[in-house]
């Protein structure tokens, strides 16, 4: 009974230490569960903050892209214009070289139709016809000869000896080479003409006649009005009426006599009058002189040179610059030859003749063997 009494209070002991182990284990429970649900709102409210950032973030990179899309298609639209407006321009260039080829090909056929249609022998005289080209060759060089003989034009006058020259070239004469040579020797004859500008002197001239009243005179020249005494003065009273007139008359006398000196004895004073005439003179001698140059008169355009140079000599002032100016270009012009010089090319014109006349003669030949043969 003992026993029995013994195993039952130690059960109850062991029960009794079972429950409060239960107490102790739900008390540490529900302490630990409350720590971890403040940890878990913690954890709760630092995710929303984290995706509230993260939605602005991304709220801001896709307003970022999209205004970069809406450029990007405003680019895209340009680009499609300006591929547009060239596909355009490349139709209208296929059209046009569509057409020109087109053209091309029908004058093509057109040449090929002539050359058909043509024989040989008429197209050989089409390609070259040398009488055609002789007499061609003996115009140019008759106009060569005429604006040279007449009109003493040179330059006229080689342009046509180079365009016939030219035209030999062109033609498959052994002959034609010696006619060559004959024009280049009178191109090289009139290419070394020393002429003078004609139409430079006639403007140098004309300037010339209106700068004649600008140049300064020398002081020497020039009539200075007289300095007259001045009258006596005489009382009434005192000088009687014949005193009165011999003293008028001899101051009359000497306002007549002027007395001068200068080193250059024989040079002549001017009065305002005659320096007007002294520069009309002068302008009338160089449009005489204009008048020579035009008509290559050497020898009146020299003498008419000469005496403007010594005009300007005597009374004008050489230290001037204008009128030393003047002066040293007209002692140029002294050397200038202006008669056109006695120069013939003719020979050219006769080598030209002469190879027409070769040419039509074995023509001639050849025509009268054919009729003889057949």
């Amino acid at each position: 009974m003992t026993e029995t009494t013994d195993k039952q209070a130690a059960e109850k002991g062991d029960k009794g230490k079972k429950a409060l182990q239960k107490t102790d284990s739900q008390s540490t429970s529900k302490s630990g569960s409350s720590i971890f649900n403040k940890s878990l709102h913690g954890l709760a409210i630092v995710l929303v903050i984290v995706a509230i950032g993260l939605a602005v973030n991304n709220y801001q990179s896709l307003t970022g892209i999209q205004s970069s899309l809406s450029s990007a298609d405003v680019a895209e639209n340009d680009f499609r214009k300006s591929i547009a407006e060239l596909e355009k321009e490349l139709q209208t260039s296929q059209s046009r070289f569509t057409t020109i080829k087109k053209q091309f090909d029908e004058l093509a056929s057109r040449q090929d139709v002539l050359r058909d249609l043509i024989p040989e022998p008429i197209a050989e005289t089409i390609d070259i016809n040398h009488e055609f080209a002789l007499a061609e060759i003996e115009h140019l060089l008759t106009i060569a000869n005429y604006r040279l003989q007449l009109n003493h034009d040179v330059a006229t006058a080689i342009a046509a000896m180079q365009t016939a020259d030219q035209r030999l070239r062109g033609l498959d004469l052994p002959r034609a080479l010696q006619v060559r040579e004959q024009i280049i020797a009178d191109i090289n004859e009139l290419r070394s003409l020393n002429q003078a500008d004609l139409s430079g002197l006639g403007l140098f001239l004309s300037d010339l006649i209106n700068r004649i009243d600008g140049l300064p005179l020398q002081e020497a020249v020039l009539v200075r009005a007289p300095e007259f005494d001045k009258p006596v003065a005489a009382d009434a009273t005192e000088q009687n009426n014949v005193k009165k007139f011999f003293t008028l008359v001899w101051t009359e006398l000497k306002s007549l006599v002027i007395i001068s000196r200068d080193q250059k004895v024989n040079r002549a004073h001017l009065l305002p009058d005659e320096i007007y005439f002294l520069r009309s003179n002068i302008k009338l001698e160089l449009a005489n002189a204009r008048f020579a140059v035009f008509n290559r008169d050497t020898e009146n355009f020299r003498a008419s040179i000469a005496h403007i140079q010594r005009w300007l000599d005597t009374y004008f002032d050489l230290a001037d610059a204008a009128v030393r100016n003047v002066y040293d270009s007209l002692g140029r012009m002294q050397r200038l030859e202006l008669a056109f010089p006695d120069i013939d090319i003719s020979s050219s014109l006769e080598s030209a003749r002469a190879l027409s006349r070769q040419v039509s003669e074995e023509a001639m030949s050849a025509t009268e063997q054919e009729t003889t043969t057949d």
